[in-house]
């Protein structure tokens, strides 16, 4: 490989929104990887739940997906596809199919999870990039697809919580139902515990984030400025996309109930994936599984659903991959 060839995969992995985050070495390493394919007019790039050997940065052309034998989107350079469902740890969710002929940069699976092992930076980007997706997506959703049912908690003892209590009780959170109880230990020693009662304001659309609300008991009632009204129950990390994304708040937040739960920096948490990989992946697995997730039902409800992602890419905010 000469080093112009390098240099040629690097500016195409800095046109994806997680690589545009990536420092000069890790996005070199990821260029180093990248094998180019050539597809001709209907062939088979990935096969829906064949197991993904590999996630494609298409260059040139456009690719058809396909779900359950309807049609799902197009995709069409420079976007990728394959990375969600891997970070997502399932087999494909769509055929994917090129429209004329189309040219990609293949990056194997297994070198894709090397990479992220050893560089924690392509972790926290795409963290990032994932959250501000959601962002994005559920700020278009109608109110009837917004909103989170209640997890069964256990009991909430009236005294203040203590340690070992909130270590139980944020292995119920979601996202955390895997975490070894080291890594449980640590979040439960940053959090401090919120009692809001009812009918008081958490916080109001457009204010700043940079912290999230583990909700163990009570009910939440968010409304947005155009009528939308939604409601997060325990078990939900309330405003964890926004904080993550460093994006303002979206709704506004009132305790519908009293609610218990605990407040926690974004920060010490991003700290804390740092420092425990598993969890950071479990954790980015369960986001990735929550837009592969939210994609299908728009589908399933006749729309594209890739469309707002692409409206979003036009603003420059981040640019849709499937």
């Amino acid at each position: 490989m000469t080093e112009m060839d390098l240099t040629s995969r690097m500016l195409h992995l800095r046109q994806i929104p997680v690589a545009a985050l990536l420092p000069p070495p890790v996005l070199r390493k990821i260029a180093g990887a990248l094998r180019p394919r050539t597809f001709e007019d209907g062939a088979i790039v990935l096969r829906q739940g064949a197991p993904l050997d590999a996630m494609y940065l298409l260059t040139d052309g456009t690719l058809h997906l396909d779900k359950d034998g309807r049609p799902f989107s197009d995709l069409v350079a420079p976007q990728t596809v394959g990375f969600l469902p891997i970070i997502a740890r399932l087999d494909t969710p769509y055929d994917a199919t090129a429209k004329g002929e189309a040219r990609a940069l293949e990056l194997d699976t297994d070198t894709l999870l090397e990479i992220f092992d050893d560089h924690f930076e392509l972790t926290a980007a795409t963290l990032r990039y994932i959250a501000e997706r959601l962002y994005f997506e559920l700020r278009e959703l109608p109110e009837s697809m917004l909103g989170i049912p209640p997890a069964d908690m256990g009991p909430i003892p009236a005294h203040p919580i203590d340690l070992v209590e909130r270590i139980l009780l944020t292995r119920r959170i979601s996202g955390f139902a895997t975490a070894n109880v080291n890594a449980l230990a640590v979040l439960a020693r940053q959090v401090v515990e919120a009692r809001p009662a009812a009918g008081e304001r958490i916080w109001s659309e457009g204010d700043a984030s940079g912290r999230v609300l583990f909700l163990v008991a009570g009910t939440i009632r968010c409304e947005t400025s155009d009528g939308r009204a939604f409601t997060y129950g325990p078990g939900t990390g309330v405003g964890g996309l926004e904080a993550i994304a460093e994006r303002p708040r979206w709704y506004t937040a009132s305790a519908a109930t009293d609610v218990v739960g605990f407040w926690g920096e974004t920060a010490d948490l991003v700290d804390l994936f740092e420092h425990q990989p598993r969890m950071a992946m479990d954790f980015i697995a369960m986001l990735a599984r929550a837009q592969l997730g939210l994609l299908a039902r728009k589908s399933t409800l006749g729309r594209d659903p890739l469309a707002a992602a692409r409206d979003v890419s036009r603003l420059g905010a981040v640019k849709v991959g499937a």
